[in-house]
């Protein structure tokens, strides 16, 4: 059982891009704008990693994770809104008795806590702009949070150059576990190719830590396919262990899935995904950022479902 709760996991960091700048971009689907009011939002979600091989080293990982978050915000029209939100989840990560990393035990648990407050607004007629600020804390069970703890913000700008097409630059900046800081590119982009076919930032996996693009394909009003990938790297602060000098433990992957979602009224969707977790890496750091052991993971299946509502 607990392997199998293990393997729904890091995909559900990426699961929750398919929410996080959609949340953040609050009221901003089209005709599921709500204006001049107070809406409540609650989104949530599971992800399996199956069992992949350690490929420097013996042994396997499987990895679970499961995410709650609730917000609310207010839009005083269908550019402009302000909300907060607040959000708790766990990874645990399975290895298989004889799993070593460069011959150290690696971790177990990981807590991860996130409050946010994404603001929409539009400074022109043919501008938007989003901004999220954060804190967030990624940290093994049994170590301090603070030492886990990191802020940051995702933000950027989109010009409507037609009715079909908004595109503009974007960034992420966190400090990081470890006293580094993360800096990354965004591309902000809302392209309706067709009257069915769409590429978006925010719809897909594309907020968490990491960029990445969607491109969906409406069936119907209830119905939407989508492609997503994108990078995630997750790092965490690592509990004092006997005979562990690592401070720091790091995540990072590349998802690509197939993603399903429906739509029973609006504000609300259901979504399921499929795909592959490749390019994986694990690694430790020591007190002082010098990294003291890595391996690469196989290529893992992933599978997870996960909600949103706004009411």
């Amino acid at each position: 059982m607990t392997r199998c709760l293990a393997r729904l996991n890091k995909a559900f960091v990426a699961l929750l891009a398919v929410f996080h700048l959609s949340s953040g971009a609050v009221y901003a689907q089209g005709d599921r704008r709500v204006d001049g009011q107070w809406v409540w939002s609650a989104a949530g979600g599971a992800v399996n990693q199956s069992s992949a091989n350690l490929s420097d080293g013996p042994g396997d990982v499987a990895v679970t994770r499961g995410y709650l978050s609730g917000g609310f915000g207010y839009a005083w029209d269908r550019d402009t809104s302000v909300s907060v939100s607040l959000g708790g989840g766990t990874t645990d990560y399975d290895f298989s008795s004889a799993a070593l990393i460069e011959g150290r035990k690696p971790w177990g648990r990981i807590r991860d806590y996130r409050l946010s407050m994404p603001v929409r607004f539009s400074p022109f007629e043919k501008m938007n702009v989003i901004a999220i600020p954060s804190i967030r804390t990624h940290a093994e069970s049994g170590a301090n949070l603070r030492d886990g703890r990191t802020e940051g913000v995702l933000g950027g700008f989109s010009w409507k150059f037609s009715d079909a097409l908004s595109i503009g630059p974007g960034f992420g900046w966190f400090s990081d576990v470890g006293d580094e800081s993360n800096v990354f590119p965004i591309l902000l982009v809302d392209w309706k190719i067709t009257e069915s076919l769409s590429l978006n930032t925010g719809r897909g996996l594309a907020a968490s830590q990491g960029p990445g693009l969607s491109l969906n394909y409406e069936l119907n009003s209830k119905w939407t396919l989508g492609l997503t990938a994108r990078y995630e790297k997750i790092r965490f602060s690592l509990k004092e262990r006997e005979g562990r000098s690592a401070k720091v433990g790091e995540d990072a992957s590349t998802p690509l899935y197939i993603v399903a979602s429906y739509s029973p009224w609006p504000m609300a969707s259901i979504t399921a995904l499929a795909g592959a977790d490749i390019g994986g890496t694990l690694s430790m750091e020591d007190g002082s950022g010098q990294r003291i052991a890595k391996a690469d993971i196989d290529t893992a299946m992933v599978f997870g479902v996960a909600f949103q509502s706004r009411f």
